[in-house]
């Protein structure tokens, strides 16, 4: 029977052994004493070596399950001991490549996985997203509380942004004005006339939805709440004079889960049943990508492939369904097809 190490220690606490272990390799290694200061910063008081050694061999398992197996230790531990000179020495023995991403692209990246990640990794990926986003995750809230805060503030579906770098700070100064509590105040760029509006926004949260960022927030001007391009945002800044709270029933996950786009409504209407028929020369397509979170594939005897999903705001698919041509079949719902009809007349018109 495998010998796991105890899960009780704080997470931060174990970063911080981590980080300081990764630190000190290249000296040839964190003493037992340094390992000690970096619980006693983030605890407040000092460890025995008994506690130090559970908390290496929780690291150790989260970075290799198979590093403890039937209570032996396996000679090629993440994090292996070795005595120098008197005094023990803990080095990390890993290649981290993610020390060597770029932090903006692997920021984006990150998030853009997280949805997928965190059922397949688990405190692993916990452990690895503190190691490459350490300044900034630290903004949001304590460490242990990471994985809450993470899809309690940003919400994240679809293919992720082609092009990250560009919405990285931005996204980083809206998250800290949510966890200051701060408005937010810039430009939008109306899209149907090109003119410039000035907002002050309460920030709710983000959503990444087919390769686009959008800000969820109560526009001060408007009364209300309302979805913001981010692409559209321009000279953005805090407003350091101001407060405000996030309503304790607002959820971005409940909300924004069910809506194909972006589109929602304070009523809250039901998610209804979208049915495709998607021939077979595009069918791999479709096993291989989750255009949402509810599609449900079904295989048909010809080999084209039944495509269900359930979604609130069916009409923002139209341009999506347009964009396939004749390799898809909308089914149902009626009142959509009908829509995608007209749709199709309008742009034979202009043939």
């Amino acid at each position: 029977m495998s010998t796991y190490a105890r899960n009780r220690d704080y997470p931060e606490a174990l970063i911080k052994i981590l980080l300081t272990i990764i630190d000190m390799t290249p000296e040839g290694g964190a003493t037992l004493e340094q390992l000690k200061d970096a619980y006693e910063d983030v605890r407040g008081n000092r460890p025995h070596k008994k506690t130090i050694d559970r908390a290496i061999k929780r690291l150790n398992v989260l970075f290799d399950p198979l590093a403890y197996d039937n209570g032996f230790s396996d000679t090629s531990q993440p994090i292996e001991t070795e005595r120098q000179h008197g005094k023990l020495r803990y080095r990390f023995t890993r290649d981290l490549a993610s020390r060597q991403v770029d932090p903006t692209a692997a920021f984006l990246m990150a998030l853009s996985l997280y949805p997928q990640q965190r059922g397949m990794l688990g405190d692993q990926f916990e452990v690895v997203m503190k190691l490459v986003f350490e300044e900034i995750f630290s903004k949001l809230a304590t460490y242990g509380n990471m994985h809450k805060d993470i899809e309690k503030y940003v919400y994240v579906t679809g293919a992720g942004p082609t092009e990250p770098q560009k919405s990285f700070h931005l996204i980083e100064l809206i998250l800290d004005g949510i966890r200051r509590q701060k408005r937010i105040t810039f430009q939008y760029l109306r899209t149907y006339d090109g003119t410039l509006t000035n907002r002050q926004v309460e920030p709710y949260g983000l959503i990444c939805r087919f390769d686009n960022w959008y800000l969820v927030g109560r526009c001060c001007d408007k009364n209300g709440r309302r979805i913001f391009l981010l692409s559209q945002i321009k000279n953005v800044r805090l407003v350091e004079n101001s407060i405000y709270t996030i309503p304790a029933d607002f959820s971005l996950h409940r909300e924004y889960s069910a809506c194909w786009g972006v589109w929602t409504s304070d009523k809250s209407p039901k998610p209804e049943k979208i049915r495709l028929r998607v021939g077979k020369g595009l069918a791999e397509k479709f096993r291989t990508t989750c255009f949402h979170d509810s599609q449900q594939l079904t295989p048909l005897p010809d080999g084209d492939l039944e495509v269900t999903f359930r979604v609130t705001g069916a009409q923002e698919m139209l341009p999506w369904l347009l964009g396939w041509g004749n390799s898809i079949q909308l089914l149902e719902p009626a009142w959509l097809v009908e829509e995608l009809k007209t749709q199709l007349q309008k742009t034979l018109a202009l043939y």
